[in-house]
């Protein structure tokens, strides 16, 4: 990657979230990832209330026709939890990887590809579930979003690779 793709990089990520200053020195380092941070688990926070109205829609279906599927979707709601406590409350940067010896172009451009990819995904989460008053219908969804969930999981854990210098 060159110079220029780190810079179209962090336009994409400014467009997300506006106001993002980029990954210039270490204190503004530990806070642009505090912010990238805090938006995934808005993004999850999102995803999780969701998930509540549908187990909400679910419990009123008629003889029961939607219990089978509560389970299920309290145990994704719980790991949806764990992961974004996981982000809110994390340590504000990597010690190791925001160091006064700086930071190198190339693990600069990888941070910034982690970064949305962590919130694409955090993002595509939320559409997989059912729209605004449907009960989730036959539950099919269900598999689609677990697929979801473990690939958000991934993207916080590849990110977390490159800050801590593994990847």
């Amino acid at each position: 990657m060159t110079r220029p793709k780190a810079a179209v990089l962090l336009e994409k990520i400014a467009r997300i979230i506006p106001g993002i200053a980029g990954y210039q020195d270490r204190e503004t380092c530990r806070n642009t990832d505090r912010i990238v941070r805090e938006k995934a688990a808005q993004s999850i926070r999102r995803c999780r209330e969701g998930i509540s109205r549908t187990i909400d829609g679910l419990s009123r279906k008629p003889g029961g026709a939607g219990l089978t599927s509560i389970g299920p979707l309290e145990n994704l709601s719980n790991r949806l939890e764990r992961l974004e406590d996981g982000l809110r409350y994390a340590v504000y940067g990597y010690a190791g990887w925001f160091s006064s010896t700086g930071v190198m172009l190339e693990d600069l451009e990888r941070l910034y590809q982690y970064d949305l990819d962590l919130l694409a995904r955090a993002e595509s989460i939320f559409d997989v579930l059912p729209g605004p008053g449907d009960t989730g219908g036959d539950a099919g969804w269900i598999p689609r979003l677990s697929e979801e969930i473990d690939l958000l999981l991934q993207a916080v854990e590849d990110r977390r690779k490159v800050l801590e210098g593994e990847g």
